[in-house]
């Protein structure tokens, strides 16, 4: 969680109570360097209130389980994205993820575990993403990735899916279950105009890949 409101809300109260000492000095020969006993409390007060702000702030914009941005921050953000990447006339590629299987791991396991696994996804996606891209949890067991394509390791989008499975087939061993996501992409403004019809287009490669690998494991069952 930031600070800003803390220290934003803070460093005003102290810089008005240092300048109405410097007032109080110079006109009424005030003590300047007298113990601020009212100062001292107006900080701390001003430091609770900054915190609060701080903690509204927070759970506007980000996931409480996963600590990732929302749904409801994409929504604002998404078409101030846009208009930054029409004025550098840039492309924009969204990633729509969703866990494989996530109904049969919290019957399975249990709800607690099925927040671990979102929590260690989460931690996955931040990991191999930059402070470039926005990533967020879009639904109960899907994740969003807003990637400028202009990144030049981001080309294509491959790199980043490779990165994901690979790390994900490491937390399958650590967890004892299968682990897997099926990812599908869409670019602005290539494929889509906004963001649920880019939404749409990632939507319906995810379920392609899902077929293929539905048909691949039921070849291999039958070999």
């Amino acid at each position: 969680m930031k600070y800003a409101g803390r220290i934003v809300i803070t460093t005003v109260v102290v810089a008005m109570i240092a300048m109405a000492r410097i007032y109080g000095n110079v006109y009424y020969n005030f003590p300047l360097f007298q113990i601020p006993y009212f100062g001292v409390p107006a900080v701390l007060i001003c430091w609770w209130l900054g915190s609060q702000y701080d903690k509204v702030r927070f759970y506007a914009e980000k996931d409480v389980l996963t600590e990732l941005y929302n749904r409801r921050f994409v929504l604002q953000q998404f078409p101030r994205l846009l208009a930054r990447m029409d004025k550098r006339n840039e492309s924009l590629r969204v990633y729509l993820i969703d866990v494989d299987n996530f109904k049969h791991i919290n019957d399975t396991y249990g709800h607690e575990m099925g927040d671990q696994v979102l929590k260690a996804i989460a931690t996955i996606l931040s990991s191999h993403t930059t402070n470039k891209e926005i990533i967020a949890r879009w639904a109960g067991d899907e994740f969003l990735i807003i990637s400028p394509s202009s990144d030049e390791d981001r080309r294509g989008g491959d790199a980043l899916m490779v990165q994901i499975t690979d790390t994900l087939k490491i937390l399958s061993k650590a967890y004892n279950m299968d682990v897997s996501v099926s990812i599908g992409t869409s670019v602005y403004p290539n494929d889509a105009k906004d963001l649920d019809d880019l939404l749409n287009e990632a939507d319906r490669e995810m379920y392609d890949m899902k077929s293929r690998q539905k048909a691949m494991l039921a070849l291999y069952q039958t070999v």
